[in-house]
């Protein structure tokens, strides 16, 4: 057996224990490469720590034991955990781009054109003026969703729809305006007076800064909307005013708000 090695040492050099080690055997997901048939006894070949490796590397990406069968059984070409690999590397890359904003702590603009999910969402509308404003309806209503045990849907921002599109001219400032406060819920559990916002394309806009600047972002994304010769599909979403409930942690002027317009084609 000199070139196999225990579940001992499989253990110590991979720094799992015991369990792991048998747990992944119980999932399909490692077969030892000898077994003992009167004792038992385990022994690994080195096949067998590179996979117990890349089991480890693919459980720190955020994948689950099920996506780990999914990934072998499907010999590595399933389209399903494409889509699940893609919905993390979303979050991560939105997650990446915020940080490092803050780091480089620059004013900022960025363009792209994103693919929205559908959102099933609970709702207000209401009018007013400033980001306050804005803020204390979204707080009255987060805290609404709360006490009715709805689920927020911890994968996205809460967001606001703003009615208006003077923006797209590039004449967007200030003033009285309607607005809706969405918070998108795990569908499952949404209400029926949920709102569902469709899935759709639309060209993005990340500002970094306090959202003293989001008339200007509003405006640059009219200039970009103009220059790119896109169709607008629907009032812009400003995604990010989940902000100032960690305000406590970060500073308004650290704040990072995704600017999106609904398009056609």
């Amino acid at each position: 057996m000199d070139d196999f090695f225990t579940i001992r040492q499989v253990c110590k050099s991979c720094g799992l224990s015991r369990a792991t080690l048998l747990r992944m055997e119980e999932r399909g997901l490692l077969k030892p490469a000898s077994i003992d048939p009167e004792t038992g006894y385990r022994w690994y070949d080195v096949l067998n720590v590179c996979q117990v490796t890349q089991i480890k590397l693919f459980l720190s990406m955020g994948m689950t034991y099920d996506d780990i069968a999914l990934y072998y059984h499907s010999d590595g070409t399933s389209r399903e955990l494409l889509s699940r690999v893609e919905e993390k590397y979303l979050h991560f890359k939105r997650a990446y781009e915020e940080i490092k904003l803050r780091l480089d702590q620059q004013e900022h603009l960025g363009f792209e054109v994103v693919d929205l999910p559908e959102y099933v969402c609970y709702t207000c509308r209401d009018r007013g003026t400033s980001s306050e404003e804005h803020y204390w309806t979204m707080h009255r209503l987060y805290h609404e969703t709360v006490e009715k045990g709805y689920r927020p849907l911890i994968s996205e921002p809460l967001f606001l729809v703003k009615e208006r599109t003077d923006f797209i001219e590039g004449k967007f400032e200030d003033q009285e305006e309607d607005y809706v406060c969405c918070i998108p819920l795990e569908p499952d559990n949404a209400p029926e007076e949920a709102v569902v916002y469709p899935a759709c394309r639309g060209l993005s806009c990340l500002a970094y800064g306090s959202y003293a600047n989001v008339p200007e972002a509003l405006n640059a994304l009219g200039r970009e909307i103009r220059a790119r010769g896109l169709r607008p599909a629907g009032y812009v979403r400003v995604l990010g005013l989940v902000a100032p409930y960690v305000g406590r942690y970060i500073s308004p002027d650290n704040f990072v708000t995704r600017l999106v317009v609904p398009i056609e084609g």
